[in-house]
Formats: C-alpha cells, sequence, structure tokens
C-alpha cells in the first residue's frame, strides 16, 4: 500500500511539471526584402538531326565553338559558361502494324551550354551573338542575385521584429506577462528566380524587382 502511493505520488508530481514545461507563446515571422536582379542566366545551344551520328555530333561541336567564341569576345568569364546538356538520341522510324522491333533512321545531338551574364542588360547581346553563330536553341531565361546573404540578413532581421511584436501583441491580449526567447526555427530562405519569355529579348528586358524572404517560428515564454 505504501509503494502504491508513492507512486501515485511521482506520477502528480510529475503531471505538476507539464504544464510548465509547455507554457508558452508561439509566433511566426516573415521578413521581405525587395532588390534589383544584378545577374542573367540564358542557355544557348545547338541541336542537329542526321541519318549518321558522325555527322550530327560534327555540325553541333562545329557551330559550339563558334558560339562559345562569339559569347566569350563579349567579355564572358570561362567560369560563367557551362555544359548543361550534352544528349544523343537515336530516331527511330513509326513501326508498321505487324512489323517488330525499331529501325533508327538518325540521330539527334544536342548540346547546350548555361551562360551567366553579371549584367542583366548583356542577356540580349549574348542571345543575339550566339543566334548569329549558329545556336537554335535559347530558352531558360532567368534573373536573380549574385549574392543574396546580406538581403537575406536584412529579412532575417526584420523576420525576427515581426516575431517579437507578435509575441507581445499576443501576451497582451492574453493577459500575461511575455518571457525570454526559449527558441526560434528558421524555414530556408526564398530565392525567386523569375523566367523571362525568349520573345522579350527582341526588346528591352526591365529586370523589376525581386523578393528575399525568410520565415521564423520563435518560442516564448511566459513569465508567472
Amino acid at each position: 500500500m505504501l509503494r502504491t502511493a508513492f507512486f501515485i505520488a511521482l506520477l502528480l508530481t510529475g503531471c505538476a511539471t507539464i504544464p510548465a514545461a509547455e507554457r508558452g507563446i508561439v509566433v511566426t515571422g516573415t521578413g521581405r526584402v525587395m532588390a534589383r536582379p544584378d545577374t542573367g542566366i540564358i542557355d544557348v545551344g545547338v541541336e542537329a538531326r542526321a541519318p549518321q551520328l558522325a555527322d550530327a555530333t560534327t555540325r553541333v561541336e562545329r557551330t559550339m565553338r563558334e558560339v562559345v567564341a562569339r559569347v566569350k569576345a563579349l567579355g564572358v568569364s570561362d567560369a560563367d559558361v557551362r555544359t548543361a546538356i550534352f544528349q544523343i538520341d537515336p530516331i527511330a522510324e513509326s513501326r508498321q502494324p505487324g512489323e517488330e522491333g525499331v529501325r533508327v533512321v538518325g540521330y539527334r545531338v544536342s548540346n547546350v551550354m548555361q551562360v551567366r551574364a553579371r549584367q542583366v542588360d548583356r542577356l540580349g547581346p549574348i542571345a543575339d551573338a550566339a543566334v548569329a553563330a549558329g545556336a537554335n536553341v535559347v530558352r531558360n531565361i532567368q534573373l536573380t542575385l549574385d549574392d543574396p546573404t546580406r538581403l537575406e540578413a536584412e529579412a532575417r532581421a526584420a523576420a525576427m521584429r515581426i516575431a517579437a511584436e507578435k509575441a507581445a501583441q499576443v501576451a497582451a491580449a492574453a493577459g500575461v506577462k511575455l518571457g525570454r526567447l526559449l527558441s526560434v526555427t528558421e524555414s530556408s530562405p526564398v530565392r525567386p528566380l523569375p523566367r523571362v519569355a525568349v520573345q522579350s529579348m527582341a526588346g528591352p528586358i526591365e529586370p523589376g524587382q525581386l523578393e528575399v524572404s525568410v520565415s521564423v517560428e520563435a518560442r516564448y515564454a511566459i513569465e508567472p
């Protein structure tokens, strides 16, 4: 009987500590910072088809050499040019009813490189130079930020201010005293990459503004 009473006392003691551990105010805050894009990314390349693989490969290789040379002549560094796709696809002839197997009638070879422009207004000249050199693939035009670290820090600070303000408002509304910050969880910063339609390359590119956002979940104690 004594052991049972002791066990019940332990349970009651443990239950009494649970509300204290659970007490708190949990809020979220999202900080947003707007900035003008300073970097452009564009994919340019060559695609060729031929009955013989060697012919398609040779045509693509020869043209891509000229494309790369024209692009780099505009001041694009080696570090800002990389191969994004090199692909070889057999071209099969449609089978007739009753026929078995597949007959390869040619090959399609694609070589696409990604070019990073350190100035957004250089995207147009890069695309023009690539097309003039024989590129028949121009796509995936994006506007971004070269280094969003500083903007993320500003958004993070704003998110924490918003979370603190929310916590104070909740505490006041609940009639309790807001305590110290117990924990913070941050979601991954959002770095948008807006795409630009290829058709717009005929005119000026308007980079507009990008939004860098950071969200946090903050937990505050409630003072007794």
